[in-house]
């Protein structure tokens, strides 16, 4: 039975390799790096096998690390801009059932 954290799998170093085709050596940077963090789970996999097509593109560890930390920062980025959305989303609707309500209404502002 494989062991699990927090309802995830964990994965051996070894079985990392194995899986996403990445050195041993890599693997152990990365983690020093902080690019991925232990225990590895599938997510960190999934981040392992990125940083293998950067690497295969001719990125070394120092670009890739530059690379992965933008990517995060406009996935940040993205997430913020859907909450606000949400929030004018809630702002607007008082104006929305009034539209329906009285078709002829603009805001009286």
């Amino acid at each position: 039975m494989p062991i699990t954290h927090r309802d995830q799998i964990i994965i051996s170093i070894s079985s990392a390799v194995r899986r996403t085709g990445v050195s041993r050596q890599v693997v152990q940077e990365c983690i020093a790096r902080q690019l991925v963090q232990q225990p590895l789970t599938e997510g960190e996999l999934q981040e392992l096998r990125r940083i293998r097509r950067l690497r295969d593109l001719g990125v070394n560890l120092q670009g890739i690390e530059i690379i992965l930390q933008m990517r995060q920062r406009i996935l940040d980025l993205q997430a913020e801009l859907r909450r606000r959305e949400s929030l004018f989303d809630v702002i607007d609707e008082p104006d929305r059932i009034w539209h329906r309500r009285l078709p002829w209404y603009t805001d009286w502002d």
